[in-house]
């Protein structure tokens, strides 16, 4: 149990944190029933500053142990002045509310950026250059750069930040329960949803004419600048969540090249995008150890880092993970666990690898085959494969059954024998795959399942990239139909003992719908795309086309 004093709260809400442009931001301050002053931690958030639910509560326990929380809405949201424009405000006004921030009475000098989702994008974008009184940084299931996630994956529409837009639109939250979603999967063009919706939004139309890193985006990405991080950081997020590959780049980027690369640390729950939840997934129960103290456990991480408090940490490890299979938490001196390999599982078939009926196939061993071994199925956007997740919630993906889409012929199923023994995968997935199509363009969409005896294959994680963006974000390079090329995609991270008996399954597809916007197989711009062109695509599995998904097998397995 920690050591804190515990103190009650007084609250000032509204104060107002002016900006060099004179636009003024409305802040609720939270502070300790005691002489000050406080270490603080700084929240900007576009979600109401004094949302009942979320904030309020959070704010109120923070203070009461012993911290200053200034909890900040944004340009052009709820409170504050100014006009709404998501992603390019956030390093100038973040680093202007540090400013401010550091200069009040109640602050000691010493302050933390937290948020989470959106307001862990802030905390990046006011990680660099930051004010001398930021020591520390709590990044919560953050947006990445924007092209590597939302509103572009890797050069697809993230199809469910037309459901952020609308929940955003404004200075207010807006209700997305009221819309039938389903009934605009197959909407064309994709620009004009906002339309279909009811009103006009700006930044949706603005994002989807820059499908890749151009100067327009450039100026919002910050995972580049992950040498220049001078501050302890706490990443959290959860192996479903759909904002997940900020942590799992930052994480190990952070720890190899940042100045502060020693004071990197990881949390990481069997979560999606709700961080510490219980998963409603019907007929999965990581059991209760699932949800935990997370506010014990930022507090005591925030006593060593600026509480003067080190002991309520003391000397834990650097990564506290969960691994799914087994269900427990456990320790690690960094993540992936030292002396994880990332090892090569081939595919292999008979040239029918359609479907979890057909003859695909997962190995160590690399193909012998003749030249020109291959799987080819059709994809088709006005049919394209879907993606399971929950409709109801801003969530997509997380622990589903895949069997109802594996049952497609669109898509191919490449799937072990069953293991002899247990397997720990812990770390980053990729698939290294030998890929053509008979389109000027298309999409290749790869996810791992762990394939129980009984024949439920669980999702573990999944990946995407558009051909044309293949070796770069930054521009588009086309590929000649027919043309054999390599595509890495990344699949993210998973963390999970795969018990004896169980096998893994590798499904190669072309479309994730609705998680991401069916891609049209043109090289028109996919914003605003509406020719529609059938693509015959193949993956290659032969000696010289040695397709592979790397598997991060932690050792101990």
């Amino acid at each position: 149990m920690a050591n804190r004093p515990q103190y009650g709260v007084k609250v000032r809400l509204d104060v107002k944190c002016p900006l060099p442009d004179g636009v003024r931001l409305s802040t609720d301050v939270y502070l300790p029933d005691a002489a000050g002053p406080w270490p603080c931690v700084l929240i900007r958030t576009p979600y109401n500053n004094n949302d009942p639910v979320k904030k309020i509560p959070l704010g109120r326990a923070f203070a009461a142990n012993g911290y200053a929380v200034a909890i900040q809405d944004v340009r052009g949201r709820y409170d504050s002045e100014g006009e709404w424009e998501p992603f390019f405000h956030e390093h100038d006004d973040g680093l202007a509310a540090q400013a401010w921030l550091a200069g009040q009475a109640f602050c000691n000098g010493n302050i933390a950026l937290m948020g989470r989702s959106y307001e862990g994008y802030c905390v990046w974008m006011g990680a660099f250059g930051h004010h001398p009184a930021v020591k520390a940084i709590i990044p919560v299931v953050a947006l990445p750069d924007p092209v590597v996630n939302v509103p572009w994956q890797n050069g697809s529409v993230f199809w469910s930040m037309i459901t952020w837009a609308v929940l955003v639109h404004g200075r207010t939250n807006q209700d997305v329960g009221q819309y039938n979603w389903e009934a605009l999967y197959k909407f064309r063009p994709l620009n004009r949803l906002d339309e279909q919706l009811g009103f006009v939004s700006k930044p949706w139309r603005a994002w989807l004419e820059h499908p890749t890193k151009d100067d327009y985006w450039q100026r919002a990405c910050y995972m580049h600048r992950m040498a220049e991080l001078d501050v302890p950081a706490l990443h959290i997020c959860g192996w479903y969540d759909d904002d997940g590959a900020s942590t799992y780049n930052n994480f190990p980027n952070a720890r190899r090249l940042a100045r502060s690369r020693d004071e990197q640390y990881a949390l990481i729950g069997p979560w999606p995008h709700a961080t510490n939840t219980k998963t409603v997934v019907p007929g999965v129960d990581f059991g209760p150890q699932e949800v935990i103290d997370i506010n014990g456990f930022i507090l005591d991480w925030l006593d060593k880092q600026i509480g003067g408090r080190p002991e309520n940490w003391g000397g834990r490890p650097r990564a506290h993970l969960f691994v799914m299979g087994s269900n427990t938490w456990h320790d690690f001196d960094d993540w992936p666990p030292p002396g994880t390999q990332a090892t090569p599982f081939y595919l292999g078939s008979q040239g029918r690898a359609n479907s979890l009926l057909g003859d695909g196939a997962l190995s160590p061993q690399a193909p012998r085959g003749e030249q020109d071994s291959y799987d080819e199925y059709t994809y088709d956007p006005d049919d394209p494969t879907p993606y399971l997740y929950d409709a109801g919630t801003l969530q997509v993906g997380g622990p589903f059954d895949a069997r109802p889409v594996e049952r497609r012929d669109d898509v191919l199923c490449y799937t072990t024998a069953p293991l002899k023994e247990d397997m720990v995968l812990c770390g980053r997935v990729f698939a290294e795959l030998w890929v053509s199509s008979s389109a000027e363009d298309t999409e290749f969409c790869a996810k791992l399942c762990d394939v129980h005896p009984h024949g439920l294959a669980r999702q573990l994680c999944d990946g995407n990239l558009r051909l044309a963006v293949r070796n770069s974000l930054e521009r588009a390079e086309p590929v000649k139909p027919g043309r054999i090329v390599q595509v890495k995609i990344d699949m993210w991270a998973t963390s999970i003992r795969v018990y004896k008996g169980h096998c893994l399954r590798l499904e190669v597809a072309s479309a994730a719908v609705p998680k991401l916007a069916a891609h049209t197989n043109t090289l028109e711009t996919p914003g605003s795309a509406t020719r529609v062109v059938v693509a015959r695509n193949r993956v290659y599995h032969d000696a010289q086309h040695a397709s592979c998904v790397l598997l991060p097998v932690a050792p101990g397995s």
